[in-house]
């Protein structure tokens, strides 16, 4: 028994020693929390579990982080009272400690989750951290806190205010180079010229909003920005326009468990049904919009039952407790009675049955947790792994597009100003500059193709529709006399996805085949086409173009770049031309 409790020592040792790294404990604080791909009920464990950790070592700079990542999880789930609970704990450490940048960002953002519940107080919070990071010239947290605090003027309808503090924001962004932020600025500024009435204004600058959270995989941005999009089309009463924007947002919405835009989904939705006189779909959202409300209002009071729940089930163990010891009682003095030998056997009996149980039952607590240290482990280091990766991917990015980027479109305006600044120079020369900076223009393109592949471990159908969609526009812009059409099939599931090689790929294919019908088929029609059959995907790309002999005409890098592309991703590639038209059939999984 001795040799098993030392052992069983030694094991909690070295095990708290692990917990208590302080590298650990800093690495799980700095997660972004939207970005976690796990379940809520999980993030809230990581982090409860991190801040335990924290307070074992006496580490309250650990404490104080802990506290304000479950102030941000709570807060997303509608959990307010808790949300505020944490944060002001965090806030206290945070002071005690003289970390003003914290400080500062925290008092903004304890304002800023009361927003809609006391405008009063969350002003008040807001300015006091304002003041703070304004007295130190902390931009990085001014960023947020400026931002933040128009919403609040917004909120308040001192519209000319909010526009103000958008753009000081959106101006520390832009020096900061904070390509996550931007896109936050950009919808503020949209909300606002929204409420002024300006839409085509407020349309476009939730468009550059989205296409940046879409590059980024910011998914709540996203559902938010679909969500606004539609808000646009409803104040301009175009209620047929917001349908499918609401129903691109709600998903998302569901499926990252953020309850105010859930239930304002619904009720925006129920709103618009409403207008359409659709009495059935107006009264299902509104009911769906009741249900998810009720359930954020009501959270307080599920767990004050859950705590006494828990209060009377301790009670009433603990009667059954007192009445078995009165019992045993009761049979240990009619056995005393009756043969002190045979007490004597019966009392040690049950000592040694005491301690194999005892024994037993550590072994078990011993067993058990260990196999969640172990799971606790594989999933910290899962997470760092993915956290490492996606930093890689950014930066890789960020170089790509800051660096080549950046000298590419150096090499195009030397060639725009050769041209432009020699008079006497012949016309084969010139021909042969544009054909340099067209082909430079086609390489940042296709630069960007990659960067934005690059990001994404993985590719949803909707992620590949909106990226073919914004091709299909700009090869309108290229070739006005061009009618083109891009069409989907009901039957496609949209929530498909698919790697970033296939859909990178799947990109590349229609890409080529667009262009090879503008460049040599003279088409004045061209038609995208994409269903489902079988579990297989069918992409057409159809034209009426002048079309060519495919048995006597020599495959050139176009054709043959879509065939190796086809099959790198498992699919074939059919193409029949007369002197109707061309059509190029992808088939993949």
């Amino acid at each position: 028994m001795i040799k098993y409790l030392l052992l069983f020592s030694i094991l909690v040792s070295s095990t708290n020693f692990y917990s208590q790294d302080k590298a650990r404990i800093d690495s799980i604080n700095k997660l972004y929390v939207q970005g976690l791909n796990i379940p809520q009920d999980s993030i809230v464990s990581l982090f409860q579990n991190n801040l335990k950790d924290a307070e074992k070592i006496s580490y309250e700079l650990g404490v104080a982080d802990a506290y304000s990542q479950l102030g941000l999880v709570y807060s997303y789930q509608g959990k307010y009272e808790k949300s505020t609970k944490s944060t002001i704990e965090a806030i206290s450490i945070y002071e005690k400690l003289n970390q003003k940048d914290k400080i500062a960002g925290y008092y903004a953002g304890l304002g800023y989750s009361m927003k809609y519940r006391d405008l009063k107080n969350a002003l008040y919070y807001m300015q006091k951290g304002k003041a703070i990071a304004e007295a130190n010239q902390m931009e990085v947290v001014l960023k947020d806190i400026y931002n933040n605090y128009g919403v609040l003027k917004e909120i308040n309808k001192e519209l000319d205010s909010a526009l103000f503090y958008y753009n000081r924001s959106f101006q520390i962004k832009q020096k900061l180079n904070d390509t996550i932020g931007i896109p936050y600025s950009w919808s503020n500024m949209a909300g606002v010229y929204g409420l002024q009435e300006n839409f085509s204004k407020s349309r476009e600058y939730f468009n550059k909003s989205l296409q940046q959270r879409l590059q980024w995989a910011d998914s709540l941005g996203i559902a938010e920005n679909y969500t606004q999009l539609g808000e646009v089309f409803m104040a301009e009463k175009k209620w047929n326009d917001a349908i499918p924007l609401m129903h691109k947002s709600l998903p998302i919405s569901l499926k990252k468990r953020y309850q105010n835009l859930t239930q304002y989904n619904y009720k925006m939705l129920s709103d618009i049904y409403k207008k359409l006189n659709n009495t059935d779909s107006a009264l299902y959202y509104f009911e769906q919009y009741s249900t998810v409300k009720d359930s954020v209002h009501s959270i307080k009071v599920q767990e004050s039952i859950a705590a006494l729940n828990i209060e009377f089930e301790t009670e009433k163990k603990q009667n059954e407790i007192l009445k078995q010891r009165a019992q045993l009682a009761e049979k240990d003095l009619e056995v005393r009675r009756k043969n002190t030998l045979l007490y004597g056997s019966l009392g040690l009996a049950l000592i040694l049955g005491l301690l194999g149980y005892l024994f037993y039952n550590q072994q078990k607590l011993k067993n058990r947790q260990l196999q969640k240290e172990g799971e606790l482990k594989a999933a910290l280091s899962q997470i760092e792994t993915q956290n490492r990766l996606q930093e890689q991917r950014l930066r890789i990015s960020r170089d790509l597009h800051d660096n080549i980027g950046a000298q590419l479109t150096f090499i195009i305006s030397s060639i725009d100003n050769l041209k432009y600044g020699f008079t006497d120079i012949s016309e084969k020369l010139g021909n042969k500059l544009t054909s340099i900076s067209n082909f430079t223009s086609q390489t940042i393109y296709e630069l960007r193709d990659t960067i934005w592949a690059m990001n994404k471990g993985n590719i949803t159908f909707e992620d590949l529709q909106a990226r073919i969609a914004n091709f299909i526009e700009h090869a309108k812009n290229a070739s006005e006399t061009t009618e083109f059409s891009f069409q989907i099939d009901k039957d496609v599931d949209e929530t498909h996805v698919f790697s970033s090689v296939e859909g990178m790929n799947i990109y590349r294919i229609i890409q080529e085949a667009v262009n090879n019908a503008l460049k040599y088929a003279s088409a004045d029609e061209i038609e995208v086409n994409i269903s489902k059959e079988e579990n297989q995907y069918h992409i057409n790309v159809t034209d009426n173009g002048k079309g060519f002999d495919t048995n006597t005409i020599e495959m050139g890098n176009g054709l043959n770049n879509m065939k190796k592309r086809a099959r790198e991703i498992g699919g074939t590639i059919k193409i029949k031309s007369s002197k109707k038209g061309t059509v190029i059939l992808l088939v993949t999984a």
